[in-house]
């Protein structure tokens, strides 16, 4: 609870000493080693593989009780295009990803910039940076060169089919056509 109290204390200071144009004297602009914060986890590349999707993003709480906050991502250029921010809860002591939604404009590398704030728009955390790759339209190509192998194999098996039909109806003709003659044959011969 102290850690807490101490941690908003110095944060509300920082807050005011930049309003005021001067920082307190002994204010730092982040916070020692050991104190609880609420922070982005890094994560590894994403793949984009349609033109609307939910973006990851790992968030830690080190408090001792739960954190509500703003997640805001801004693309570093236009192939993405990100609606608005997302509040979530943290639950004290743990992790949580909030899902950000994107819409794809383009294909290519985007780099995400992603920061938390509070509530009432204070900014918890530096920004952190998320790779993303944009392949929007792969999604739709990979339903059509699905589509079109199970419609190519449908047509191979279908003419196989019809294949062993027509080749089992000729054996069959075959087969009645000797034994006719063969009965012709046996009806001559017993005449």
């Amino acid at each position: 609870m102290k850690r807490a109290l101490i941690s908003a204390l110095l944060s509300l200071a920082m807050v005011v000493g930049s309003a005021l144009g001067s920082a307190p004297a002994q204010a730092s602009p982040a916070l020692p080693d050991g104190f609880p914060s609420v922070h982005i986890v890094p994560g590894s590349t994403i793949n984009l593989v349609s033109r609307e999707s939910n973006v990851p993003v790992r968030i830690q709480n080190d408090f001792d009780s739960d954190v509500r906050v703003h997640v805001h991502m801004r693309p570093s250029n236009p192939r993405v295009w990100v609606p608005n921010a997302v509040e979530i809860t943290v639950p004290a002591n743990s992790a949580i990803n909030a899902k950000v939604p994107v819409k794809a404009i383009a294909n290519g590398k985007v780099f995400l910039i992603v920061w938390l704030t509070t509530f009432s728009g204070i900014k918890l955390d530096s920004q952190s940076i998320l790779q993303m790759n944009v392949n929007a339209d792969i999604e739709q190509t990979m339903l059509y060169a699905f589509g079109g192998g199970v419609l190519v194999l449908g047509v191979f098996g279908w003419v196989r089919t019809m294949r062993k039909r027509r080749r089992k109806l000729l054996a069959q003709e075959q087969a009645d056509s000797e034994i006719e003659v063969s009965a012709i044959k046996l009806a001559r011969g017993n005449s």
